[in-house]
């Protein structure tokens, strides 16, 4: 993770004894599998005052604006969280993540550069929020057992880091033909809404299955110098703005809820 959201995550953890207070206390660890929507990167900016734009304001051959569109794929990702039941029907959780393998896939669609336009970059995600929770049979007032469906929603500082971004281009001459784009972190807002339930194990002990949908804000590269290389030699380095795109994900979660009073 980043320093600031690891300070983010300790400082939500620290203070959860004194901000909590009350009973169902609990400590819950889980992992989560996430499976990216489409992505389209596109520039910040198509026109940027002085400076070069990646991709421009214009259509690529296949009558799309240019951009690298394809998806970042699936990850596994490790939370820790500390929560409190709120009356019967309602609990909070602070919560932190941390997602690797968010990894961008896709084609571009540059002009007189072929068909095959094959893009790929690494990305890190982390972040750390505040999570809320309806328990649907306390709410109705209605007896499901061992089972406590729940509907939740959270909202998150996430951070998002791109590693170089790299266009291939293996329908051009004079091979290998690439060209290299500088990545970026970016820092914001994310959301999530979930539909899940808690399985009593014991008095102080329940397995939480969930599936999830995340919007986790966006994904840039950075605005500089990016690498023109051909034959495996790079024959110019031009100056450009950023690019960028929204990370969405559908994902599935299990967790250990262990009570402590």
């Amino acid at each position: 993770m980043t320093k600031l959201l690891s300070a983010i995550g300790l400082l939500l953890l620290m203070s959860a004894d004194s901000v909590m207070a009350g009973s169902g206390h609990y400590w819950r660890l889980g992992v989560a599998g996430e499976d990216s929507r489409d992505a389209t990167f596109l520039d910040r900016d198509c026109d940027p005052a002085g400076q070069a734009a990646l991709f421009g304001c214009i259509d690529g051959q296949d009558g799309q604006a240019i951009g690298a569109r394809g998806d970042f794929g699936r990850s596994l990702g490790i939370q820790l969280a500390r929560g409190m039941h709120i009356g019967e029907a309602w609990r909070a959780e602070l919560e932190v993540v941390y997602h690797h393998g968010f990894d961008f896939e896709g084609n571009a669609n540059f002009l007189d550069a072929g068909e095959h336009q094959p893009v790929e970059a690494s990305v890190s995600h982390a972040r750390a929020g505040v999570n809320v929770y309806l328990d649907l049979a306390a709410a109705f007032a209605r007896d499901a057992a061992a089972f406590e469906p729940y509907l939740g929603a959270g909202v998150n500082a996430v951070r998002n880091r791109l590693g170089t971004m790299t266009y291939s281009f293996p329908q051009l001459g004079n091979q290998p033909a690439l060209t290299t784009v500088p990545g970026d972190s970016e820092i914001g807002l994310g959301w999530m809404v979930t539909l899940g339930t808690g399985i009593e194990l014991s008095p102080r002990n329940m397995l939480d299955i969930g599936i999830s949908w995340h919007d986790h804000g966006r994904v840039e590269t950075a605005a500089g110098d990016i690498d023109i290389i051909r034959g495996g030699d790079t024959i110019a380095r031009v100056g450009v703005g950023a690019t960028g795109s929204r990370l969405e994900t559908v994902g599935v979660m299990v967790a250990w809820r262990h009570y402590i009073r």
